[in-house]
């Protein structure tokens, strides 16, 4: 026997609603407060969000008569997602010596890692050989053949993906990593991955480059064609968004630079013999996905439509980028690092179901450049939860048809192509780059989020918001660490081949080079005879690295340092007056604001009078005393307590939580200096505490 659905009767109890009728509900929920001012809001884009969207707001979208694998590729680069092929699971290895990052490597693929992502430090990243630096950064060091051999020993490099963050040296390690290949008997057309030649991004970084920057595009072009003619799946350019991200930079002047430094590399290889649709399939981006999830999901499918569109613009279609992710340094903390652990998780989140196609977690600790196995395995793990348990991998555009998401794309996407058009206008991004309009462009975003940060309206866990003075601050000596000694290996001898190369922006100067490899010619070597070091260096304003918590951790170490000098931490003396019940909240929120930066609140009593709390005071070291309570409590005892605090303690920093309203004039007669509350400058207010208390000058 079968039922008949009863879904008329159903519907029938819950009829359509209007957006009109849903809008007057809204305001009468909120009793007169405004709409606008508490359910809308805008974001660092100049975009205007709306508590709710509807059909009728993306019925017209151009974007949305595509499928995934077409048209704008907003759906998704593949037809069937991830179903096929998930993304590339790319953690990024940073050993010192071959041997070591051969260790790691062999964990990181034993543990899920499908993309062998290895950084070089800056002297093998510039092109040089050990014995030309005294020391250098944290990454892999290479100078031959068999230092090549030993890092890829024992891993089947036409199995899977090796990304190469090569800089400079991209050339030399590209012939060092094919002769390997050739070695082994891999045919080249089987290896697949990327160098990672981003010049602009690098100059950026440093304000600098060791290198001209032709040479630097003529490398790229000879490395591109030998890709082209040789190594098809090997792409040779890597277009760099973390960099502009991670100064504070909005989701859409990331896009925008990336867009725009994709066509300067792409006018720069035209006149170098590359057509657009021989390079582009050799292109792979990089962007950072920070902590605003919707805004995130859009931000990479307004990738792939951006993309789309400047292809067109050049003649090719139906082209698919390749999109690797990292998630954000701009949000993680040294204080209470775990908490990094969340944060990178709903970065990963939103990565995937945008449709990356591969992403590097970081581990919990990253930012003191010396993560263990165990950092590195939760950030693995991270990726094979998504997969295993979540099913990301079984759903072909989880966010297609989100009206939110759908429309927010297609703003982020016009926006960035603003920005992009201004960009070209102003003569490209070498020239703005070079007159550091992007730098004040960013900093411009950056000061927005800074003062947003100061005042608590973005929150970041474990620094600006809920505290924990008891946990740890990471090693940062991890940093040090991580530098490795350059000592002279005398590797270096007689390469014939080395003669035989010619500096050219030709396929034939790679060929060359992985011959003197083969001979046992180093990464120095192959450099030189290159023409990587001729010419005049190229310099600009830098992009500074920044993050949002670097303000907060500099209060508290300075409050740690305090404490290691003097013995005792400073210490704010809570004066709760009356019942805990009628105020908990509000002196919970004032150790919280408090403890941010680096103060030790003591709040666990609670005083009848006046007497009790004098008493208190007078016993405590504090120098910095806040009353809390409630409203009509603060009518009976603020004038009179404030006027007893002064009077034991004339220096004493007395504060009130919370607003005084008209109060203000009579309370501060009587000894209040100022007032906690949420419109109150976090960051400038303990930073002023802090300096009266002798903490910091």
């Amino acid at each position: 026997m079968s039922t008949e659905p009863q879904t008329d009767g159903l519907l029938a109890e819950f009829p359509p609603h209007t957006y009109d009728q849903w809008h007057e509900a809204a305001e009468a929920l909120l009793k007169g407060a405004p709409f606008e001012k508490l359910l809308v809001s805008r974001t660092y884009e100049d975009i205007t969000i709306q508590p709710i969207y509807r059909r009728e707001d993306i019925a017209e979208l151009e974007h949305r008569k595509d499928l995934p694998g077409s048209g704008s590729l907003v759906r998704g680069s593949k037809a069937g997602g991830f179903l096929k092929a998930g993304w590339e699971v790319s953690q990024e290895l940073c050993q010192c010596s071959p041997e070591k990052l051969n260790a790691i490597a062999h964990r990181g693929l034993s543990g899920g890692q499908t993309e062998l992502n290895i950084v070089l430090n800056d002297v093998t990243g510039n092109g040089y050989d050990k014995d030309q630096a005294k020391k250098t950064t944290c990454g892999l060091s290479l100078e031959n053949l068999e230092d090549m051999e030993v890092t890829l020993n024992g891993v089947f490099i036409d199995s899977i993906s090796t990304f190469w963050r090569s800089g400079a040296g991209s050339v030399p390690v590209a012939a060092l990593f094919f002769a390997a290949a050739k070695k082994q008997g891999i045919a080249l057309g089987d290896l697949r991955g990327c160098f990672d030649i981003d010049p602009l991004a690098e100059m950026g970084r440093h304000a600098e480059q060791l290198q001209n920057l032709e040479t630097r595009l003529d490398h790229m072009a000879a490395l591109t064609k030998f890709a082209i003619k040789n190594a098809p799946q090997m792409q040779t350019i890597c277009v760099h968004g973390n960099l502009y991200h991670d100064s504070g930079a909005s989701a859409t002047q990331e896009l925008a630079y990336i867009i725009s430094t994709a066509v300067c590399y792409i006018e720069k290889m035209k006149k170098r013999g590359i057509e657009p649709a021989e390079l582009l399939p050799h292109m792979r981006v990089s962007l950072s996905v920070g902590s605003d999830y919707f805004m995130e999901i859009a931000k990479i499918r307004a990738t792939r439509w951006l993309w789309s569109k400047m292809a067109e613009a050049y003649g090719v279609e139906n082209l698919s980028v390749h999109i690797h992710a990292r998630t954000s340094l701009w949000n993680k903390t040294c204080y209470d690092a775990h908490t990094n652990i969340l944060r990178a998780t709903s970065e990963a989140f939103a990565a995937v179901v945008a449709g990356v196609d591969g992403m590097h977690i970081g581990p919990y600790d990253e930012l003191a450049e010396n993560s263990d196995d165990f950092s590195r395995r939760i950030a693995r793990n991270i990726h094979i939860i998504l997969r295993e348990e979540c099913g990301l991998d079984q759903v072909i555009d989880p966010a297609g048809g989100s009206n939110y998401i759908e429309w927010l794309t297609d703003q982020i996407a016009g926006k960035s192509w603003g920005i992009f058009q201004g960009i070209e206008e102003a003569g490209g991004m070498i020239t703005s780059l070079e007159e550091g309009s992007i730098q004040e462009q960013i900093d411009a975003s950056y000061q927005q989020k800074r003062q947003n940060v100061r005042r608590r309206k973005d929150s970041i866990v474990g620094a600006n918001m809920y505290p924990d003075l008891k946990g740890r601050r990471l090693d940062m000596q991890g940093k040090s660490k991580c530098q490795c000694s350059a000592k002279s290996s005398n590797k270096r001898k007689d390469v014939p081949a080395l003669a035989a190369i010619t500096p050219s922006d030709k396929a034939e100067m790679v060929e060359q080079a992985i011959t003197a490899a083969e001979q046992g010619a180093t990464v120095g070597q192959i450099a030189e005879a290159t023409g990587l070091h001729e010419g005049t260096a190229f310099n600009l304003h830098q992009v500074p690295q920044r993050r949002a918590a670097e303000e907060y951790e500099a209060l508290r170490d300075a409050a740690a340092a305090f404490e290691e000098k003097t013995g005792s931490p400073p210490t704010i003396l809570q004066l709760n007056m009356g019942p805990s019940r009628r105020y908990r909240l509000r002196a919970d929120w004032t150790a919280s604001f408090f403890e941010a930066g680096g103060f030790k609140v003591d709040g666990a009593t609670d005083f009848e009078n006046t007497e009790a709390a004098v008493a208190a005071l007078e016993a405590s070291p504090a120098t910095i005393a806040v009353i809390t309570s409630d409203d009509e409590t603060y009518l009976e005892c603020v004038p009179s307590l404030a006027k007893a605090v002064k009077a034991a303690k004339p220096d004493l920093t007395l504060l009130v939580a919370g607003a005084p309203g008209d109060n203000e004039a009579a309370w501060r007669d009587a000894g209040v200096d100022d007032f906690v509350n949420v419109r109150v400058n976090n960051y400038e207010m303990n930073q002023q505490l802090l300096k009266g208390a002798g903490v910091i000058s």
